[in-house]
C-alpha cells in the first residue's frame, strides 16, 4: 500500500510542478530536479531518457508510428514554418530521430542541413545521406555545441527531453543567424511539454504559433526569436 500512495503522491506533486510553474519557488530547482529523476525511474514517455533507452527504442520501433498518417498535419507545419522562414538556407534539427522531418523536407532544397540526436542507432539509418551539405551525427542535446550559424533550429518533438529544456534553448540561440529563429514542435497531452513551452516563452520572443489538430492529438508549433 505504501508504494501505491507514494506513487499517487509524486503523481500530484509532478501535476503541481508543471500547472503552477513552481520551479520560480525559492525551492524549486531543487523540487524540479526530483521530478525529473522521479519520471525517469517511472519511465513517463514525456521524460528525459538515457542513451541506451533511445538505442533499444529506435531498435525495437518505438517510434515507427511517427511517420503515419495521423502525424502528417504537424509535420507539414513545421515544414511551412522551416521553408518560409529559412529561405532554403541553413538549418539544425535538434532531437532529428530517424530523419522523418528532414525526408519530408528535402525535396524544398536547403543550402545545409544538420541533424544531431542522441541514438546511434537512429543516425545510422542517416548515414546515407551524408553529402557536402547534409549531416547526420550523433549527439547529446543537452551539451552538443553546434558548427557554425544557421537560419532556423528546429526542436520536433524533442525540447521536453532535454534535461535543462530552457537552459539548452539559450545556449542554441547562439548559434542562430542574426535573423534566425526556433521553432519547437509540443504535443499539447503532455504536462512537461507544455511546461517547457510555457518557460521558452517567457525567455523569448514568440513570434509565431499554430496549434494542428488530427483526430484526438494536438500539437503546438512555436516559432521563437532571441
Amino acid at each position: 500500500m505504501l508504494p501505491v500512495l507514494k506513487h499517487h503522491l509524486w503523481r500530484r506533486v509532478r501535476a503541481a510542478y508543471y500547472a503552477f510553474a513552481l520551479e520560480r519557488l525559492p525551492l524549486g530547482a531543487t523540487l524540479g530536479r526530483f521530478v525529473s529523476e522521479w519520471e525517469t525511474a517511472q519511465g513517463f514517455g514525456d521524460s528525459p531518457k538515457a542513451k541506451p533507452t533511445w538505442d533499444a527504442e529506435y531498435g525495437d520501433g518505438r517510434w515507427a508510428y511517427m511517420g503515419q498518417q495521423h502525424e502528417l498535419t504537424r509535420y507539414w507545419t513545421l515544414i511551412g514554418y522551416m521553408h518560409s522562414l529559412g529561405r532554403g538556407r541553413e538549418y539544425l534539427d535538434v532531437g532529428c530521430g530517424e530523419g522523418l522531418l528532414f525526408e519530408r523536407f528535402k525535396p524544398l532544397d536547403y543550402q545545409r542541413f544538420v541533424g544531431v540526436d542522441i541514438s546511434d542507432v537512429a543516425i545510422e539509418k542517416l548515414r546515407r545521406y551524408n553529402d557536402h551539405r547534409t549531416s547526420f551525427l550523433s549527439a547529446d542535446g543537452d551539451v552538443y555545441e553546434p558548427d557554425g550559424y544557421f537560419d532556423v533550429i528546429v526542436f520536433n518533438e524533442s525540447l521536453y527531453y532535454l534535461r535543462a529544456p530552457v537552459r539548452s534553448l539559450e545556449r542554441y540561440a547562439q548559434s542562430l543567424k542574426p535573423d534566425g529563429c526556433m521553432i519547437i514542435s509540443t504535443y499539447t497531452a503532455s504536462r512537461r511539454s507544455l511546461a517547457v513551452l510555457r518557460d521558452a516563452k517567457r525567455t523569448f520572443k514568440v513570434l509565431d504559433e499554430a496549434k494542428t489538430t488530427q483526430g484526438q492529438n494536438s500539437w503546438l508549433c512555436t516559432v521563437l526569436k532571441r
